[in-house]
């Protein structure tokens, strides 16, 4: 029932589901003079091998090196002139960090973002070279969204949530609108997507919905960091053990956000989850079958995909390659890993 009724609510913000696409529509116009349109690619011997068509989404070739990019342009581009005056605050593990100094960079706002001390330093140093104010975090001691509202409060600071608005929602719902605007045949059977707070997955269901009604949506977690998956099946939002690491920094998000998992529940996404040495062999199939470099957080939903063949055989199936930036080492560590 509370699914359901934040479901509802959100709706009750902009109308219908109907209003709801359009307005990811009138979102991805608005900021795709700042993005790249990021074009599909395909492994024929992946699509011979399981006798379909596999449709990959790289947005680690996005500017600032995830999707993240898209929610915060699209949250960031909503403020009036008074808060663009006072400036913008994140919380993130990296990439959603970025994406907001980007945002604030384009729309010539201040911003600030709170950052756990283990992120990876890559991250940190984007954030900072895109002129952001790099704040630290214990994830295991603090919270970031109690320490962002307290600096907010204090700085008199406009909060850009990460997944839990549908302000945000709507910028990721673009990646997914790009798929079914490209697509000669916009049909699709399955749609795999990398979850952490959930607005991707939501934003997708948003955009591939209305023309695929009975496409199923999945989403894809590392296996000690399932909390959609584990949500979904209790029907209800599960907080996962933070006291631990994990590969997948980007997706080390404790619950769903309230919003996105009203969506999900209502589209009836299901969840999928994999081992960290599932994701490394993930990792190295991208680089060496798709010529791409994706980060283990990026990689998830490549590696549900190989991981459940049988499950995808013969099928049409969008996965969703969320992002990119891993520094050299972990990278070439997660390669030898998979080796092995």
């Amino acid at each position: 029932f509370k699914q359901k009724t934040a479901y509802e609510i959100s709706l009750g913000l902009v109308g219908s589901e109907m209003c709801i696409r359009d307005r990811v529509v009138k979102t991805y116009h608005l900021i795709s003079p700042h993005i790249h349109h990021t074009q599909l690619v395909t492994c024929p011997n992946l699509n011979e091998e399981l006798g379909g068509r596999y449709l990959f989404k790289p947005e680690s070739l996005q500017i600032t090196g995830s999707f993240k990019v898209r929610g915060a342009l699209s949250a960031i581009s909503r403020l009036s002139k008074d808060e663009l005056k006072r400036g913008v605050i994140a919380y993130s593990s990296g990439n959603h960090a970025q994406g907001v100094a980007h945002a604030a960079k384009v729309f010539n706002t201040p911003a600030t973002v709170v950052m756990p001390k283990d992120a990876p330093e890559r991250k940190i140093a984007n954030a900072r070279a895109l002129g952001a104010e790099v704040i630290f975090y214990d994830r295991r001691t603090e919270s970031r969204e109690e320490m962002s509202r307290e600096i907010a409060k204090e700085k008199n600071l406009v909060i850009i949530n990460p997944y839990d608005a549908l302000e945000t929602i709507y910028g990721q719902g673009t990646a997914a609108y790009e798929v079914i605007h490209d697509a000669k045949n916009p049909k699709l059977d399955n749609a795999i997507i990398c979850a952490g707070g959930g607005g991707l997955t939501a934003g997708s269901c948003i955009s591939i919905k209305h023309i695929n009604p009975e496409c199923n949506v999945f989403t894809a977690e590392p296996e000690k960091w399932n909390d959609h998956q584990l949500s979904f099946k209790k029907n209800e939002r599960v907080a996962v053990d933070t006291n631990r690491g994990g590969l997948c920094d980007g997706l080390l998000t404790p619950t769903p956000g309230e919003i996105p998992f009203a969506i999900n529940t209502h589209f009836g996404v299901k969840g999928l989850s994999v081992s960290d040495q599932a994701v490394c062999e993930a990792m190295r199939f991208a680089f060496n079958r798709l010529n791409l470099k994706l980060e283990p957080s990026g990689a998830v939903a490549l590696a549900c995909l190989l991981e459940n063949k049988e499950k995808f055989r013969g099928t049409r199936t969008l996965v969703m390659l969320s992002g990119g930036n891993v520094d050299q080492k972990t990278f070439s560590e997660c390669l030898a890993k998979a080796s092995r």
